[in-house]
């Protein structure tokens, strides 16, 4: 495993590089820091603002999802690149286990023995934790928006 295989950590590297060069390529989106304030509006300020204002500030929130949902894709990316290597390290060493081995055992046992296999798991545990919590955060944060959009219908609506 000290690089003679398909998923050495270059090809992580080349990889890496890859969807750098392919998300730059998307339309680039900065966060706006008026959302923030958009975020914390209190229940007097939503109140206030008229139909068309609960429009743009909702267009500005989905803006600003559409700028999270990428660097989230990003981390999918990672996340399945790590877990690919760590399944073709197991794949490749899969005749040192007996046919009725786990699949988890043999996880384990590769990843204790790997020092490589054990980095990209490390790696693969924090990438993990940030896709979990950026679904969250932008599901959280399309529902503000969402609600934005609907305020904004009950207010033309009433006129």
């Amino acid at each position: 495993m000290n690089g003679d295989n398909l998923l050495s950590i270059d090809r992580l590297e080349e990889f890496m590089s890859n969807i750098d060069n392919y998300m730059s390529d998307i339309v680039h989106v900065e966060p706006n820091p008026e959302v923030e304030r958009i975020l914390s509006l209190t229940g007097f300020e939503l109140k206030s603002l008229t139909s068309e204002e609960c429009c743009e500030k909702a267009y500005s929130i989905y803006n600003y999802c559409n700028f999270l949902q990428k660097k989230h894709n990003k981390e999918t990316a990672r996340l399945k690149w790590c877990e690919e290597f760590i399944n073709y390290a197991v794949s490749k060493r899969s005749n040192e286990f007996d046919k009725y081995t786990k699949w988890e055992v043999k996880v384990n046992s590769v990843i204790r023995d790997d020092d490589l296999v054990q980095k990209v798991w490390r790696v693969k545990r924090i990438i993990d934790g940030n896709v979990t919590s950026s679904s969250e955060i932008i599901r959280d944060i399309r529902k503000q928006a969402d609600t934005l959009l609907e305020l904004s219908r009950r207010k033309h609506n009433r006129g």
